[in-house]
C-alpha cells in the first residue's frame, strides 16, 4: 500500500529501466521489492535504486504539481528546525564567514530564513511552482531548473542540497551541474537518508505490520554510493557525518501519540549513532540519515 501523496506505482505509468548513475556498469541484483516497485544495488557502487520506475517526466510533473500539496507544508514545519539546524553547523565548519549560497530543492524557504538569520546571502531553485512562490514571496529568489544558467555560473559559494538527491531521476548530473555554480573552491552540502540504515530497519518495522516504503525514494543511499557519486561529479569530499533527525514523520496530520514516538525513537538512535561515530572515529555512520561536505576540486569548470 502506497503512502498517501506519494506518486502511486500501483496505476499504470510509462516506465523506465534505470543504470547508476555513478557510471558503475555490471548488472544490478535485486535488494527487495514490494508489490509495486523492485530496488536493485550497483554491484560496484552498492547505490541502490527503483528500477524500473516511471519516467523521467512524469516524476518531474509530480514534483512540479502534486508534491508541494502533500508534503509542503511538514517540509517547512518547526518539526524540520533541527535538520535544517545541523546542516547549517556543518557548513559552518568549513566555511567561517558567510557569503553567497544557492540552496536545491529550497521549498518555500524555510532552510534559506536559517541561514539568512545567520548571515547568508540565499537565493533557491524550486521545481514546485507553489512552493517557489511562497518562497519568492518571501523576498528570495528563487530560479526555476530550467532558468538556473550562464547568469548564475560562478556566483556561490556554497550549494546545499537537503534530502534532493533521493528524488530526482539524474543526482549525478545534478552533482555535475553544480561546480559551473560554484565558485573555485566552493563547497556543497548534502543531506541523504540513510539506505543502510533504513534497508535494515525493514524487517522489525514490517514485523510491527508497517510496509515501510516511506523511506525509500528513487535512489537510496549508503556514506560510501554517495562518496563515489560525489567524487566522480568533480568534488572531493571533506567530511561526511551523522545528521539530526526531524522531530516528527514526513506530515504533520500524525497523531500525537505517532509523534511521540517518533521523537523518542529519533532520540534514542541519534544517541547510539553518535557513540558508534566517536567510538570509530568517524567510520561508522548510523543515523537514519547523513550529511557530506565536499569541495571543488580545482580545474573543474
Amino acid at each position: 500500500m502506497e503512502q498517501e501523496g506519494r506518486m502511486s506505482l500501483a496505476t499504470p505509468l510509462e516506465m523506465e529501466t534505470v543504470v547508476c548513475p555513478c557510471g558503475g556498469g555490471g548488472n544490478p541484483s535485486e535488494v527487495f521489492h514490494t508489490s509495486t516497485r523492485r530496488y536493485v544495488a550497483c554491484p560496484r557502487c552498492g547505490l541502490v535504486f527503483l528500477s524500473p520506475r516511471p519516467s523521467s517526466s512524469k516524476v518531474e510533473e509530480y514534483y512540479r504539481e502534486s508534491y508541494d500539496g502533500s508534503y509542503g507544508a511538514a517540509e517547512s514545519s518547526a518539526d524540520r528546525q533541527p535538520v535544517f539546524a545541523s546542516v547549517l553547523a556543518h557548513v559552518s565548519d568549513w566555511r567561517k564567514l558567510p557569503g553567497r549560497l544557492l540552496d536545491i530543492g529550497c521549498g518555500d524557504g524555510a532552510f534559506m530564513m536559517l541561514c539568512r538569520e545567520a548571515g547568508w546571502t540565499c537565493a533557491g531553485v524550486e521545481v514546485s511552482q507553489g512552493a517557489a512562490a511562497r518562497a519568492r514571496a518571501k523576498g528570495y529568489t528563487v530560479f526555476s531548473p530550467a532558468e538556473l544558467g550562464q547568469s548564475t555560473v560562478g556566483q556561490f559559494d556554497v550549494v546545499t542540497l537537503v534530502n534532493v538527491l533521493e528524488t530526482v531521476t539524474d543526482p549525478a548530473a545534478i552533482v555535475r551541474a553544480m561546480t559551473q555554480q560554484i565558485k573555485p573552491q566552493g563547497i556543497i552540502a548534502i543531506r541523504v537518508s540513510n539506505g543502510l540504515f533504513h534497508h535494515r530497519m525493514r524487517s522489525p518495522v514490517r514485523w510491527c505490520g508497517s510496509q515501510y516504503v516511506q523511506a525509500f525514494h528513487l535512489f537510496s543511499y549508503s556514506p560510501n554510493a554517495l562518496r563515489t557519486l560525489v567524487e566522480t561529479s568533480g568534488f572531493e569530499v571533506l567530511s561526511l557525518r551523522n545528521s539530526a533527525p526531524s522531530l516528527g514523520p514526513v506530515t504533520s496530520a500524525d497523531s500525537w501519540g505517532r509523534r511521540l514516538k517518533w521523537r523518542l525513537a529519533g532520540s534514542g538512535l541519534s544517541i547510539v549513532a553518535a557513540l558508534a561515530y566517536r567510538l570509530s572515529a568517524g567510520r561508522l555512520v548510523w543515523a537514519p540519515s547523513f550529511e557530506l561536505i565536499a569541495r571543488r576540486v580545482d580545474g573543474v569548470s
